[in-house]
């Protein structure tokens, strides 16, 4: 993919705005103006999930209160107040009413730090927006009073960040994100698989990877992480050039990861096959995620974080 690819022409490290003008990186990954726009909203669990505090999301647990799960029968020490009545009318038996309680979320977010990652031509790079991407989300999840923790996916140093619930664990997520560079190779599906046995407790598993490698070993990491009862959202990081290969003179690309690879070649004499193995690539990518009850959504590094976020986060809910 294009990605492995870098054209020799400068990357400065900067921002392009609408207008055209060209502004610095942002030094603080939570960015206001994107918090300000998505802040209301609430990024909810569509499984049910382990937790410890009253949240906004089902638990494993039966209770009290909220959402009605199921009935049992009645055994001495049960409270009375729970006895269904109706049915006691209809059968002449006693039964309790038990109920979802609702709790905290344990989410992970994970971000790919593999060398393609790298890539920002007329945008940030990939894995800058990524970053900035998972730290929204985290402040989001901890304003909910859940618990959240960072993966760092990387062959040669990875970095895991453990779920906590109190406000002040953003710094922790933040310093683990804004130390995370793209070097090297590596392959997501196996970095993943690597760290399934941190993720002790069910909850919301969230990637930030452009996804490039095995989509069958991606696959097959994500089966298990869904097997063992989370929620899983795979954010698909690319770049615009990615997509469109809009490159036009004929130019140098070197490989982004471990070998170095260069070549020279004419834009337009490969654009018809790379974009149709780039369709075939997302489409067999976004079937993989939603074929085993995932989420997929797709980031290009020129859409504006905060309405592609909130769109996210508005078709969740509405789902819910």
């Amino acid at each position: 993919m294009l990605s492995l690819f870098r054209s020799k022409r400068p990357v400065e490290n900067s921002l392009r705005t609408a207008n055209g003008s060209v502004s610095p990186y942002p030094s603080d990954l939570v960015d206001p103006r994107i918090m300000d726009q998505i802040g209301h909203l609430d990024l909810l669990s569509r499984t049910v999930v382990d937790g410890l505090l009253a949240g906004k999301h089902r638990s494993t647990t039966k209770g009290g209160c909220c959402e009605f799960a199921q009935h049992r029968q009645y055994a001495p020490g049960d409270e009375i107040r729970y006895i269904d009545w109706q049915v006691y009318a209809r059968n002449d038996r006693y039964f309790i009413r038990q109920f979802e309680e609702e709790t905290n979320l344990h989410g992970i977010v994970a971000v790919d730090t593999s060398g393609s990652m790298r890539f920002g031509l007329s945008t940030v790079s990939k894995l800058h927006y990524a970053r900035q991407a998972a730290a929204c989300l985290s402040r989001l999840l901890l304003h909910q009073r859940d618990a959240v923790g960072a993966i760092v996916l990387n062959e040669t140093r990875p970095l895991f960040v453990p779920p906590k619930q109190h406000a002040a664990h953003l710094q922790a997520i933040l310093s683990a994100l804004q130390s995370a560079e793209a070097r090297d190779g590596g392959d997501v599906g196996r970095m993943i698989q690597a760290s399934i046995p941190r993720l002790r407790r069910r909850g919301m598993f969230v990637l930030f990877s452009d996804c490039f490698g095995d989509i069958d070993e991606l696959g097959k990491a994500l089966r298990i992480v869904r097997a063992r009862g989370h929620d899983v959202v795979v954010m698909h990081v690319l770049a615009p050039e990615e997509i469109r290969f809009d490159f036009r003179r004929w130019s140098s690309f070197q490989s982004l990861e471990v070998n170095g690879q260069r070549i020279n070649l004419d834009p337009a004499s490969v654009r018809d096959e790379y974009l149709r193995r780039m369709r075939a690539f997302l489409e067999r990518l976004e079937q993989t995620v939603t074929g085993l009850g995932g989420d997929y959504v797709r980031l290009t590094t020129n859409q504006d974080l905060a309405e592609t976020l909130g769109w996210f986060l508005r078709s969740r809910m509405a789902r819910k």
